[in-house]
């Protein structure tokens, strides 16, 4: 059985190398890499470090958040100790993505302290990721307003998508009380913290905009920014490296934005996250789960 699982998880992760393999030589036959490399080299570097705080702070709202899930089913954690996880299970997710994960990770280290909860724990991430998705859709069709994008009855369609957004929020609200309980009366302050994560990255990708000396259609490179965080949330490249570059790409084409400046702010939001994650290797809180002063 061992060997087995060691074997799916490493065709897992060269299955994924392979996917991400795929869309770099997609872009880069599209795009020169010199020039993309001249984008990120020419970036200002006090943008590029406000860019990173901004990104720094949409983490520490999104571990908060994870916290208000876990407390709702008796999983009372300090914000440190929260924290700290939080923190190795984003390293876990870019750096050693052939394993179970960081969200895998985290279930493994408080079941030791929680064994009746698992079940429990793997509802709030779950529903923690979906809370991200919903804000996301949620900025996406509140940026459509202000993105001239190339489609017939476009106020018809934003008129629709602004609707289907407030019916899918309520709709959530209904399903959270109705097959998840205990997390019921945490969904409005959830995902009004999902909202704040994704608001202070695209705060980030907007210094980020700054630091390569894009001045105009920023609204049209965050609402691709959206569509590609979208892509990278799915578990089918490393990091979501790869899927954010090919859909920078094909939403720059669509909005007739720069292909090259487009491509070059994926690659800059990338190499901020991974920079933002890799301190989580200090924190090797082993497998024995939360110590008593750990728990709130």
């Amino acid at each position: 059985m061992i060997i087995s699982l060691r074997l799916r998880s490493t065709l897992l992760l060269l299955a994924k190398l392979v996917l991400v393999a795929g869309a770099f030589w997609f872009v880069f036959r599209r795009i020169s890499p010199a020039e993309i490399g001249r984008v990120i080299r020419q970036a200002h570097p006090g943008w590029l470090a406000a860019a990173a705080v901004l990104f720094i702070v949409s983490k520490l709202v999104a571990a908060r958040r994870l916290n208000y899930f876990q407390r709702a089913v008796g999983v009372e954690l300090t914000e440190s100790y929260n924290l700290r996880l939080y923190w190795l299970g984003m390293f876990y997710n870019l750096f050693l993505p052939g394993g179970i994960g960081g969200d895998g990770y985290k279930v493994l280290v408080l079941r030791r302290t929680f064994p009746a909860k698992t079940r429990s724990l793997v509802q709030a991430l779950l529903l923690d990721r979906v809370s991200g998705l919903l804000a996301l859709g949620v900025l996406f069709v509140a940026l459509g307003w202000a993105v001239p994008l190339p489609v017939p009855g476009l106020l018809a369609w934003r008129l629709a998508a602004s609707t289907a957004a407030v019916a899918v929020l309520l709709a959530g609200a209904w399903a959270t009380k109705r097959w998840f309980a205990a997390f019921g009366p945490t969904y409005w302050r959830t995902q009004a913290l999902a909202v704040a994560v994704q608001g202070a990255q695209l705060l980030s990708v907007v210094a980020l905009l700054l630091a390569t000396g894009t001045a105009t259609q920023g609204p049209a490179y965050l609402l691709v920014f959206l569509a590609s965080s979208v892509a990278a949330a799915l578990p089918f490249t490393v990091g979501g490296i790869g899927a954010r570059e090919v859909v920078f790409l094909l939403g720059a084409q669509w909005l007739g934005l720069d292909a090259t400046v487009s491509v070059g702010l994926s690659l800059l939001f990338y190499l901020i996250s991974a920079g933002v994650a890799l301190p989580g290797a200090a924190f090797g809180l082993g497998e024995a789960g939360p110590k008593p002063a750990d728990l709130a």
